[in-house]
């Protein structure tokens, strides 16, 4: 998605967001382009009119883009219920709705944006009675993302993973021909990234190129070793498994090219947008949970290629980052609520949004990730396997305190390139600073 939130880049030029991923269910798509019926849900819910209030939890929703992608297809498929937009804006939070006596009734959220939106306001339910009685088959869901769910709702199920944040490294054709580089391929190593970047870091005449960056943040969060951002017995950093350093050292290597000139300003996602999407100074960049819009590459040869491998995890890709509906503690029509969100999970839904390019899909499908950007002419002849890996990585355990954690590793980033401090020094330094902040945050 178009990510205008610093710290979720998700969704997208339709949404963020990332697809599903290898499921021994994934097969019920059946033939690319038809949609089996699906199994009719028991319902005894009412058909009165209501209303049903959703908040941008992504944080990158217009309301106009609701209403397109969201908003009238649940129209359409239940004409009784009438779908409400509430924008999150700096100003609007959650409890200032709940305060205002205007909670909403579904927030939909990437899971790096659980806590702040959902958890932070105890507006989570678990849902599993829900599942059981209209009988939603969670095989139709990525499994790893199921997983995911459970392990943040305690073993329940507090939300359905319905939209994927995609994971590709997008690439500028034009700045590989320049300089006679060949491009990109999937289940490329870091190390051939390195190796490609290294041929592309350079100057032509007064104008500086780059490789390749990334989104660090992002990164760590999804990391292929699902290593944990808080250790969720102790609650305190795990910063001290050499893993995070290997993590660290491997994306400080791709700032510290003769020619990148870093700073703090190119190490973070926002600017590098702008050097890939205007500037087209960066040949790739991997926002890590962020579709581009056609807008932000028109007039650029451009293509995608799969997420990097590391040589010890061959064929793993990163974790997955959902976008998933709640419903609300404060929802007085959690029946008919639970038959949207099944609809949002659902093939029928998502296919044509799919095929649009809108948003990958969070479902175990082979017919949804074959199809997407089918009917867009920007992804015609595009690399769009690429989005989605074949293999998630298990995903990290879920603390309230993750986003603490996740901030300081862009500190150690920075301190590592811009300060040359050492890695084992600065992750040492972040864990005190992370657990003194935890303590904080617990004690009040």
């Amino acid at each position: 998605m178009n990510k205008r939130n610093k710290y979720v880049l998700i969704p997208l030029s339709g949404l963020l967001l990332l697809g599903a991923a290898c499921s021994d269910g994934g097969k019920q798509g059946g033939q690319a382009g038809e949609v089996k019926p699906e199994t009719k849900q028991e319902t005894a819910v009412n058909k009165e009119p209501i209303e049903l209030v959703f908040y941008d939890g992504v944080s990158d929703y217009t309301e106009e883009r609701f209403m397109k992608e969201i908003g009238e297809p649940i129209k359409k498929k239940f004409p009784h219920i009438t779908p409400k937009f509430s924008p999150f804006t700096k100003l609007t939070q959650v409890q200032d709705l709940i305060s205002a006596g205007q909670p909403p009734d579904v927030i939909f959220a990437s899971s790096g944006m659980f806590n702040d939106v959902v958890n932070k306001y105890s507006m989570q339910t678990d849902i599993t009675p829900l599942i059981e009685k209209y009988k939603y088959d969670l095989k139709k869901i990525d499994p790893v993302s199921v997983d995911m769910m459970k392990e943040t709702s305690k073993g329940g199920m507090y939300a359905l993973p319905t939209l994927m944040s995609p994971s590709p490294i997008y690439y500028n054709k034009d700045l590989f021909d320049k300089f006679g580089v060949p491009y990109p391929k999937d289940n490329m190593t870091w190390d051939d990234l390195y190796e490609l970047a290294k041929k592309l870091t350079r100057k032509d005449g007064a104008q500086p190129y780059y490789g390749f960056m990334v989104s660090f943040q992002h990164l760590m969060v999804r990391n292929q070793f699902s290593l944990d951002l808080v250790d969720p017995a102790k609650e305190e950093t795990s910063f001290a498994d050499e893993r995070w350093n290997k993590m660290v050292a491997n994306i400080s290597r791709f700032y510290e090219l003769d020619g990148v000139e870093p700073n703090a300003q190119k190490m973070g996602a926002a600017h590098q947008r702008v050097l890939f999407t205007k500037e087209k100074s960066l040949a790739m960049w991997m926002p890590v949970s962020t579709l581009l819009t056609g807008a932000e590459l028109e007039g650029m040869n451009w293509d995608m290629a799969a997420f990097p491998e590391f040589k010890e995890l061959p064929g793993t890709g990163p974790q997955p980052y959902p976008i998933s509906f709640y419903i609300t503690t404060t929802n007085k029509h959690k029946d008919a609520t639970f038959e949207v969100i099944a609809y949002l999970a659902s093939e029928e839904y998502q296919l044509p949004m799919v095929k649009q390019g809108q948003f990958p899909t969070a479902l175990a499908s082979d017919l949804l990730r074959n199809s997407f950007g089918q009917d867009t002419a920007m992804y015609k002849g595009k690399n769009i396997k690429a989005m989605l890996p074949a293999k998630y990585a298990k995903a990290s355990a879920f603390t309230k305190f993750n986003n603490l954690s996740r901030n300081q590793l862009q500190a150690v980033l920075e301190a590592n390139v811009l300060q040359k401090k050492d890695i084992n020094t600065a992750l040492r330094e972040a864990a005190e600073r992370t657990n003194a902040a935890i303590k904080a945050e617990k004690a009040k």
